[in-house]
């Protein structure tokens, strides 16, 4: 692994088509197979609940739209970036996901919320939106 994580310029596009476009609520980035780069996985509108479906068994980094109701009914959305690392993730790619967590969130201006996951109960949505309210 190298000690720099390249960010493929369409990670960077995909991002902000989720931030100016209403058909893009979600993207999923992920690291090659050497760990030194940053691809687009997917691209495309899923509600929170259909994310955590299309949650893979490896790691991902994901940006997501979070919409909901603020404390007075009005209608809020908050960019959230989750890093995805579930059980059973290997130490290298533990350590290669977190160094390119950093530099992604470098990257993404924008981004509202960062979450840390290794599991779905960590992405609840009333503690997304808890989290988001403050």
């Amino acid at each position: 692994m190298t000690s720099a994580i390249a960010v493929e310029d369409s990670c960077i596009d995909a991002f902000h088509k989720l931030k100016i476009s209403r058909h893009v609520t979600t993207v999923l980035y992920r690291l090659n197979d050497s760990l030194d780069t940053l691809s687009l996985d997917f691209e495309g509108n899923l509600t929170h609940d259909e994310l955590l479906k299309a949650l893979p068994s490896d790691p991902r980094f994901v940006a997501h739209e979070l919409c909901f109701a603020d404390q007075d009914g009005s209608r809020r959305e908050a960019i959230v970036l989750i890093s995805w690392s579930p059980q059973g993730t290997s130490p290298e790619q533990k350590a290669a996901h977190a160094a390119c967590y950093s530099a992604l969130r470098n990257h993404l201006d924008g981004v509202d919320l960062c979450i840390e996951a290794s599991s779905r109960s960590d992405l609840a949505y009333d503690q997304l939106v808890l989290t988001a309210r403050t």
